[in-house]
């Protein structure tokens, strides 16, 4: 139980020095405009023209595992959201819109699973914007790293289960 308490304290104070050095140590205006406008286009609600898109090129269930994936996301981030209820380091948001987990992280390596399975060259500029997208929401003081760092695993999972389960 001690040992448990320790790890705790440790993860607290190691999440707490990095959001402080991502949010406020490496603040510069191009920076930050460049990241507004990442969180901008990864928004949850935009990726849904990603599954609709590809639902009419369908190659190879790319266009089912896309809707799947995004429907799962769905239906996985909005519970979570709404039963952890942590509130996020700029001040108070709905439930529904808590800060647990990253959504905007969640989708984009959801995404870029899917894809990446059906266009392997793709993985290296896929992976690398979702985790842009996963520090901007740091960066710009929307989530705490925890929340990034879950995002991404739930995405990275709900990407590898969608493509099992349609394939």
């Amino acid at each position: 139980m001690l040992l448990l308490f320790v790890i705790s304290q440790a993860l607290c104070r190691f999440e707490g020095n990095a959001y402080k050095t991502m949010s406020e140590s490496w603040q510069a205006k191009p920076m930050a405009c460049l990241m507004n406008g990442v969180s901008f286009v990864s928004r949850p609600e935009f990726n849904a023209v990603n599954p609709a898109f590809s639902f009419f090129l369908d190659r190879d269930n790319l266009g089912k595992q896309d809707l799947v994936g995004f429907i799962v996301n769905w239906a996985t981030v909005l519970p979570l959201k709404y039963f952890v209820n942590r509130q996020r380091p700029e001040g108070y948001y709905p439930r529904w819109n808590s800060s647990f987990p990253s959504g905007h992280t969640t989708f984009c390596f959801t995404h870029a699973v899917i894809l990446t399975h059906h266009y392997p060259e793709l993985k290296v500029p896929m992976y690398l914007y979702a985790t842009t997208v996963g520090f901007s929401r740091i960066y710009l003081k929307k989530h705490y790293p925890t929340d990034v760092i879950i995002g991404a695993v739930l995405g990275i999972l709900t990407g590898y289960l969608t493509i099992k389960l349609v394939e």
